[in-house]
């Protein structure tokens, strides 16, 4: 694969966020079939990290992080030949999900563009599959070790802007006042607490339950109740409630089907101000929860296996979902056959 062979300086260059963009010298690594690696702006200066990996076919997918935070998304393949400064419509699927996206050419071989949020990058961490559509043309990305490779490439950009960000030098001490002068500033009243929706949703969750009865209403369908599809629980052990959706309880919202036939599960962690945020998402076959901890149907690839029992021929597994306080996401544990 082009990946672990290594990709060459000049073509990395092309895939970032200007076309003077080049590798910074040994600072790459490996993780898994993904080159992680930081870039900077072509005069030195730390510009982004990314993660990049290849189809097998010579076509390339990077997902980065600029020194701003920002996340982009790019494609790179030797036999494009764009007009650079143009944009380009195509369509990313995610385990069949679709994302509709306008890229912009920044060499003839390259289409690239930056993401208003991480719902995308999300996405990939828990895919399984990337395909992007170009006109008629198909390219098929598998995304096994997405997680560990784009966490890879945020902890290399949190690791150049700490280091940018010199600690200004201490002021002189002043000296002591006099208890006539020790006067305290008035306290600042508290920031108000998000207004919750109704039963004390979050409302990034509510939101997310309006677009499931919206697509339902959209299918001249009856939404079902929520309680059928969205469970309030205590996931990270901090004392706020979390979230979970299961579409498989909203069939008619058009979520089920999807990642070898299951239905889309998501997870929104609840923060102290009243707003929640979300932080996996992926198909399963099916969802159980165990006390504090939730379980996902899967199968295949998701199931392990070995040279007697390959993974294509693997039973029906269950696996479960970890919190990583580090990383505030969930990590996937080791399947337990159930068949």
């Amino acid at each position: 694969m082009i990946g672990r062979i290594g990709l060459g300086a000049a073509v990395l260059a092309l895939i970032g966020w200007s076309a003077a963009a080049a590798p910074i010298a040994g600072k790459d690594q490996q993780v898994g079939s993904w080159l992680v690696q930081a870039d900077d702006d072509g005069s030195g200066k730390f510009a982004y990290c990314d993660a990049t990996r290849d189809d097998g076919g010579g076509s390339l997918v990077h997902i980065g992080q600029s020194a701003s935070g920002s996340w982009q998304i790019g494609f790179t393949n030797a036999g494009w030949q764009f007009a650079v400064g143009q944009d380009v419509t195509v369509t990313l699927f995610i385990d069949r999900v679709p994302y509709p996206l306008v890229l912009r050419t920044l060499s003839p071989t390259t289409l690239s563009t930056p993401l208003p949020d991480t719902t995308l990058v999300d996405a990939l961490r828990q895919g399984y599959m990337l395909t992007l559509q170009l006109g008629a043309v198909y390219t098929t990305f598998s995304l096994d070790g997405s997680t560990a490779a784009i966490n890879a490439a945020a902890l290399c950009q949190q690791g150049y802007v700490a280091s940018a960000a010199a600690p200004p030098a201490a002021p002189p001490a002043s000296p002591p006042a006099s208890p006539q002068a020790a006067v305290p500033p008035p306290a600042l009243p508290p920031a108000p607490a998000a207004a919750p929706a109704p039963g004390g949703m979050p409302p990034e969750v509510a939101q997310e339950v309006s677009n499931l009865q919206s697509n339902c209403q959209v299918m001249n369908k009856t939404p079902p109740p929520i309680g059928d599809y969205v469970t309030r629980i205590g996931l990270t052990g901090d004392g706020t409630d979390d979230w979970l959706i299961n579409t498989g309880g909203i069939s008619c919202a058009g979520l089920t089907g999807g990642g070898g036939g299951g239905s889309m599960m998501e997870i929104f962690i609840g923060l102290p101000n009243g707003h929640a945020r979300k932080v996996y998402a992926r198909y399963a076959l099916g969802v159980e929860i165990r006390g504090s901890t939730v379980w996902l149907g899967s199968s295949g690839d998701q199931c392990g296996g070995s040279a007697t029992d390959p993974p294509a021929t693997t039973k029906t597994c269950q696996v479960p979902l970890i919190w990583n306080k580090a990383t505030q996401r969930f990590d996937e544990g080791p399947p337990t056959r159930v068949r």
